[in-house]
């Protein structure tokens, strides 16, 4: 029998998170030091995209949502009452203000009891800003910075449980900070995130930490299920050294559309206040403007397809194309002219003309409209496409290189092209339309890594003279395909198979 990759997602995901709650042991006695310190508000839970501790550099999207309701269940121990409970609720939304820019809202709540007397209430709620690199969904890479306010709104009242020194302060009763940097990789399976930050508080109770975290998730596309594993260090430099390590280990598993069930189970390690923590919560995903509804994550962030454009030529359209200016000493302009053709030959809708069989006309460089205009007339034309090679950069030592130790060989062409199209659309050539741009194009070549190379440049080892020519063709053929795209999208008159 073969089970879809899915399904195997789902069924490990179940097997992980029956075993973190097979494995939950009654508390050890805590140090009640240690778990009544105060700790910094800001370090919240991720409301946009991310796991539970470790933040993610990729944006929501413009007007998509997240809400999410996450629990932490804990036993403790308190010296002076023995044996209870300690319960945090999470509770949040997080915005897509803008492609690029997350808003987010978090306030948890807290129940602690021990000794048969509790205590309940809000904490501080945390107000966050993310503002991403990029705002194309999706991507492999994704940077971010985050500042994170923790407001000191939460529950300050005293109970009977507190005047045996409680179980963890309610509020810090100032304002905390957080300030982080962010950095996503997605492959097909597998997504890494990884943060830093520096998190500091007003209250002087609350040192100042170095927070970094680093997580994976697994099976992130699947529409059923995932696997994630992070883990977040906190190191507070003080009077005395102080170290917080927490791992976890969870799933999400998709109950129905935009609606996910998450699991877990939470490791701590050195002054954290509990070994081990039992996470669920439920995670939404969707839409806040125009028709609002809940959306499967795999279906939010699928690219929208560009719609098909008709193509139904009524005549045929005759060009003309001269040599693009500049950088002739590598004959830059004819060799495009020449791809620009060949590209365009198999369209029987477009005839380019081969301007050596007139005299008397310009054949190279940009012209000014009234050049254009008065080439058009001459030689019967409805287009004329002219224009410059701005730059012609060529590297052949870009790759990263440590003297005496390793050397990444790679070399690199940037071609620049600022071209001016005129189309005229009547008889008399007097009515026109234009578009004046200037495109780029790369060709990279990459070599094995080299190790423990020679000091010197030594170009007859890493590069030979077809794979320099190689590159040449490869930066060329990036500009006539990159003009081609920017024509088509431009012109009705050029066909839709140029859209990249």
């Amino acid at each position: 029998m073969k089970f879809h990759r899915t399904s195997a997602a789902a069924l490990v995901a179940l097997a992980v998170s029956g075993v973190s709650f097979l494995t939950t042991t009654a508390s050890d006695a805590q140090d009640a030091k240690v778990l009544r310190a105060p700790v910094n508000s800001a370090l919240s839970l991720p409301l946009g995209q991310g796991l539970d501790l470790v933040q993610s550099a990729e944006p929501l999207g413009k007007s998509r949502f997240r809400m999410r309701a996450l629990n932490r269940s804990t036993n403790v121990n308190l010296p002076e009452l023995g044996d209870g409970s300690s319960y945090t609720g999470l509770y949040g939304l997080g915005y897509g203000f803008s492609d690029r820019l997350d808003v987010s809202l978090m306030v948890p709540f807290f129940l602690d009891s021990a000794g048969g007397i509790s205590k309940y209430g809000t904490s501080d709620p945390v107000l966050g800003f993310k503002l991403a690199s990029s705002g194309v969904i999706p991507s492999g890479f994704y940077r971010a910075f985050q500042l994170l306010l923790g407001l000191p709104l939460g529950y300050k009242g005293e109970h009977e449980i507190d005047k045996t020194g409680g179980v963890r302060p309610f509020s810090n009763e100032a304002l905390d900070t957080g300030l982080n940097f962010l950095m996503d990789l997605h492959f097909n399976s597998t997504s890494l995130f990884f943060n830093g930050g520096l998190y500091r508080s007003g209250n002087p109770d609350v040192v100042s930490q170095l927070v970094y975290g680093i997580g994976a998730e697994f099976w992130r596309r699947s529409r059923w299920a995932s696997l994630n594993i992070e883990y977040q260090s906190r190191v507070a430099l003080a009077d005395q050294s102080r170290a917080v390590g927490v791992m976890k280990i969870g799933t999400r598993l998709q109950l129905f559309r935009g609606f996910e069930l998450e699991l877990g189970r939470e490791f701590g390690f050195h002054d954290h206040p509990t070994k081990s923590t039992t996470t669920f919560g439920v995670r939404t995903h969707g839409y806040l403007t125009g028709r609002r509804r809940l959306e499967s994550r795999t279906v939010l962030y699928q690219p929208v397809p560009k719609p098909k454009r008709v193509y139904e030529p009524d005549k045929v359209l005759r060009i003309a194309v001269l040599d693009f200016g500049g950088f002739e000493e590598y004959d830059a302009g004819t060799r495009l002219v020449n791809k620009i053709k060949s590209r365009l030959e198999p369209h029987d809708s477009l005839e380019v003309v081969d301007l050596a069989d007139f005299k008397g006309i310009p054949k190279r460089g940009m012209l000014t409209p009234m050049e254009a205009s008065d080439l058009a007339r001459k030689l019967g034309v409805d287009v004329v496409v002219s224009g410059t090679v701005s730059d012609y950069e060529i590297d052949r030592f870009a790759g990263l290189k440590v003297p005496f130790v390793f050397e990444v060989p790679e070399t690199e062409i940037k071609v620049s092209l600022r071209y001016r199209v005129m189309w005229f659309s009547s008889q008399a050539k007097s009515e026109m339309e234009s578009l004046i741009e200037e495109i780029s194009g790369q060709g990279l070549l990459r070599k094995r890594v080299r190790l423990l190379p020679g000091d010197q440049r030594d170009i007859t080892v890493s590069r030979t003279a077809l794979e320099i020519e190689k590159v040449h063709e490869l930066a060329l053929d990036d500009v006539v395909g990159n003009f081609l795209d920017s024509m088509s999208a431009q012109f009705s008159w050029i066909p839709p198979d140029f859209d990249l």
